[in-house]
């Protein structure tokens, strides 16, 4: 016994971990007769643990912070129990993140490698200790950055007929599973990108949504599809995302200069975005004026990724009246399925100055005060005018309820609305680019192939802005005269195809 408290008594006392640090304190044996170079060495390592033990206790701290938010997140969506892979993507993410703050320069060369081991360590007792359940890595704040963001390889996708866009289905999917009867069908490009948001929380359902992204946008756009799913649980839940990237213009990176992770989730989407466009070098803020935006490839790619009977194809700046997709649910449930029917929600323009109209009451309501009018009123009227606004706002007001106020009577050139069909419509010909004539192609095919057009009542779409008439630059000027020479081209292969007697 003595022999042993003599042996005690010359090494240095080791206590049981710390709770939070994972670290073991250590009394350091002070020798009798210890020379100036021990105590200095023994104070040295005194101040190495101290500093350790701190520094451990704050990564932990946080660490254990994190994890409880990421776990309630979880619990939120319903999910309780997480794999071990699923597990290690967190412990990745969140040492990939806090990597940095390891980095010590307040020691010499030997404390270095004495830190370092015991990093390590800590490292390996932190993932043993900590090993339980929690996360999954798309949904919540802890998620896999920049070029692994979206599900495509580059070298994959598909070509259209000419070589000109290559398209990527489903690099994003909802969470929630496709549901009702209805999907929202729409396209923009990055820059535009902030109405989902607006436009997901006023649709309440599924959400097919095609972007068109030239050269190193892809990365700045990964970053704010993250920033959005993170931020806003309408967009995460139902909006399913797909690109067309044009053959010219596939990025040279690897990844964006910029990130949203830390961002908060109360800025505005649009100044977020804002803020990563004015990342983009210079070429790439010119590329439009060179590469025509094919409209007519993403409606396609939109509506056909589309996993319910019916869709509603918009554009992105198009927001549907609130919870348009419940209602429609209900309304198509109950009818009998018409194979040749299609339902026009008509399309107003809304004062930017005022909030968005939740039902025909309040939408008439700022028509009367000049805050609200018809879309395209002012800019080109001929766009709209079949859809007959004021036989519409009369059966609102007269009968509750989603129903056909009334049938468009017959084609009239220019015709554009926006309507709800079966996905057995025609498709958008890809032969028309940039501007002109885009969507009325299909619309003219679709009265040609003898659809009908009813509009519906108690429901609409709005576009928040006035549209004003503007001088249309050069390249759009191109774009239009090019688009009309092959309409005039369409039309007589429409007449042929159907066997129509004359032109509509």
């Amino acid at each position: 016994m003595q022999c042993s408290e003599r042996t005690m008594n010359n090494v240095d006392s080791v206590g049981p971990p710390d709770p939070v640090s994972n670290l073991r304190p250590i009394k350091y044996h002070i020798p009798k007769h210890e020379s100036q170079v021990e105590r200095e060495l023994r104070l040295k390592r005194i101040e190495v643990a101290k500093w350790n033990h701190e520094f451990w206790t704050n990564h932990n701290l946080r660490f254990i912070k994190e994890r409880e938010a990421y776990k309630k997140c979880l619990s939120d969506k319903g999910i309780s129990t997480a794999t071990a892979d699923q597990m290690s993507e967190f412990y990745k993410d969140f040492l990939d993140r806090n990597w940095k703050t390891h980095g010590i320069n307040r020691y010499s060369t030997f404390m270095h490698y004495i830190l370092f081991v015991l990093l390590l360590y800590n490292i390996y007792l932190s993932l043993t200790l900590l090993k339980v359940s929690s996360s999954s890595k798309t949904e919540c704040s802890n998620e896999k950055s920049n070029t692994s963001y979206f599900h495509l390889k580059l070298s994959n996708g598909r070509w259209d007929s000419r070589r000109m866009v290559k398209t990527f289905d489903n690099v994003i999917i909802a969470e929630q599973k496709p549901s009702g009867m209805v999907c929202l069908a729409t396209q923009c490009s990055v820059d535009r990108l902030h109405s989902i948001v607006e436009l997901a929380k006023n649709w309440n359902g599924s959400i097919s949504t095609a972007i068109y992204v030239a050269g190193e946008e892809l990365y700045y756009l990964q970053d704010y599809v993250r920033f959005l799913r993170r931020c806003y649980r309408s967009v995460r839940q139902t909006v399913t995302f797909h690109l067309a990237l044009p053959a010219n213009q596939f990025p040279q990176s690897t990844q964006s200069g910029f990130t949203t992770d830390q961002l908060p989730c109360h800025q505005d989407p649009i100044i977020v975005l804002s803020n990563l466009m004015k990342q983009l070098p210079e070429t790439l803020k010119r590329w439009r004026t060179r590469m025509p935006y094919p409209q007519n490839h993403l409606r396609n790619l939109a509506r056909l990724n589309c996993q319910t009977h019916y869709a509603l194809v918009t554009d992105i700046d198009i927001i549907p009246s609130t919870d348009s997709a419940i209602l429609l649910n209900t309304f198509l449930s109950e009818r009998p399925k018409c194979l040749k029917c299609v339902y026009v929600l008509p399309t107003y323009e809304v004062h930017k100055s005022v909030n968005s109209p939740k039902n025909v009451a309040e939408l008439i309501q700022l028509k009367s005060t000049g805050l609200a009018r018809y879309f395209h009123m002012e800019v080109f009227k001929l766009n709209q005018m079949p859809t007959n606004f004021l036989m519409f706002e009369k059966s609102s007001k007269k009968y509750n309820g989603l129903h056909i106020s009334h049938k468009v009577p017959k084609y009239q050139l220019y015709y554009e609305p926006f309507y709800v069909s079966l996905n057995n419509v025609p498709s958008y010909d890809e032969r028309f680019i940039g501007y002109g004539y885009t969507r009325n192609s299909q619309v003219y095919e679709m009265f040609a192939a003898k659809y009908e057009f009813e509009v519906l009542a108690n429901i609409f779409t709005f576009q928040h802005s006035f549209a004003s008439q503007k001088k249309k630059s050069n390249y759009r000027e191109i774009q239009y005269a090019e688009n009309l020479s092959l309409f005039n081209k369409f039309k007589k292969e429409i007449a042929a195809r159907y066997l129509l007697s004359h032109y509509l």
